[in-house]
């Protein structure tokens, strides 16, 4: 790990590998969801050489939970984009997007019709905007 990473950049590297995580609890690690998370990496200012090194990584990474409710509700996003990629989501995917949504501070009573609401969402075609508007009306529950 780099000694002079900044919070951010250790952020990004946590969510990355949760994603990671995610992508290869089913037991397969598609073209398609390798693709989302370079997507996701650049997005996020991530060079496809350390996108490499995360994903190639042994070494356990952090996990880093955001300091705002915006980058809490994207990660869940990133996640369930990243259980959809390729075409088959499975409980076990599901389970560990819900895991991972409880430690980024989503009350555990919410966080299962949380992330079920947001693969219909996106199931349904509707856009980030969107999913993004209705998932405020969690966080305060």
């Amino acid at each position: 790990m780099d000694f002079l990473e900044t919070t951010k950049t250790k952020g990004i590297k946590s969510h990355i590998n949760n994603l990671v995580s995610i992508a290869q609890s089913d037991g397969i690690f598609s073209v398609a969801e390798k693709r989302l998370i370079f997507s996701i990496g650049h997005r996020h200012g991530i060079t496809n050489e350390k996108l490499k090194k995360i994903i190639k990584t042994k070494e356990p990474i952090k996990f880093k939970v955001p300091d705002n409710d915006s980058d809490r509700v994207n990660m869940v996003m990133d996640m369930v984009e990243m259980l959809l990629a390729d075409g088959a989501s499975t409980e076990t995917e599901i389970a560990d997007c819900i895991s991972i949504s409880e430690k980024l501070g989503f009350r555990k009573a919410i966080v299962g019709v949380l992330v079920r609401k947001v693969i219909m969402d996106f199931t349904e075609g509707k856009s980030r905007e969107e999913i993004k508007a209705d998932c405020s009306n969690f966080l305060y529950i």
